[in-house]
């Protein structure tokens, strides 16, 4: 648990060089807070929103509200900064919950998501059949097996969504770490270590930025 925490601290601190100054920031599956909480002591107004089904609803640190997975519990045009951190991915109505984040976004807003990469995907299905000698189950709700799960991780297919959704993709970048699903070598791989594993081997999420397509310039 602490290596994972390790790592989506190194993630949330490239997401903070994307964010303004300051502002009310809602996190979309913000599981336990901790990363909600990491975002509030720099200074930004945030609020957090999971299932009441979270398998981390025993151990929040942070006051998540649950909802109901489809519609956002606030008011239109509220926050500043939407971000999402390994979620959409777990999202069955994706397409259509896209219209809820267009909904509670502020018009010059933008919007962050770290999604796992196609990278991840390959290099988990391998570690696993090493591991467990066994074909893995999809990790998200969009693709029928590991496999085609490739390319519904593609930046090419998140980039289409998104498009098709009525965003513009400011812009994509590697999170520049490299780790599977299978946790192999665990802690004993620096973050550090890991940073230059991703040089060779890829990095195992994309950060997308988004604004809405009528405001991008």
């Amino acid at each position: 648990m602490h290596q994972l925490e390790a790592i989506r601290r190194h993630e949330l601190d490239v997401v903070l060089l994307l964010l303004p100054d300051s502002g009310r920031v809602l996190e979309i599956g913000a599981g336990a807070g901790w990363q909600a909480k990491y975002l509030a002591n720099r200074g930004y107004i945030v609020s957090a929103i999971d299932l009441p089904t979270s398998t981390y609803l025993e151990n929040r640190i942070w006051p998540v509200i649950n909802y109901d997975g489809s519609k956002i519990p606030f008011d239109d045009n509220t926050f500043d900064v939407i971000f999402s951190s390994n979620v959409l991915e777990h999202i069955p109505n994706v397409y259509a919950f896209q219209e809820e984040i267009h909904r509670v976004l502020k018009q010059d807003g933008r919007v962050i998501h770290v999604l796992p990469s196609s990278g991840w995907r390959f290099w988990t299905n391998i570690t696993h059949l090493i591991k467990r000698w066994n074909v893995p189950q999809a990790h998200g709700e969009h693709a029928k097996n590991p496999f085609t799960e490739m390319f519904y991780f593609s930046r090419r297919y998140w980039t289409r969504l998104f498009r098709e959704t009525g965003w513009a993709v400011e812009a994509c970048y590697s999170n520049k770490l490299f780790y599977t699903g299978q946790k192999i070598m665990g802690s004993r791989l620096s973050i550090n270590t890991r940073r230059k594993l991703s040089r060779l081997l890829g990095g195992a999420c994309n950060i997308f930025t988004l604004r809405e397509k009528n405001r991008h310039l």
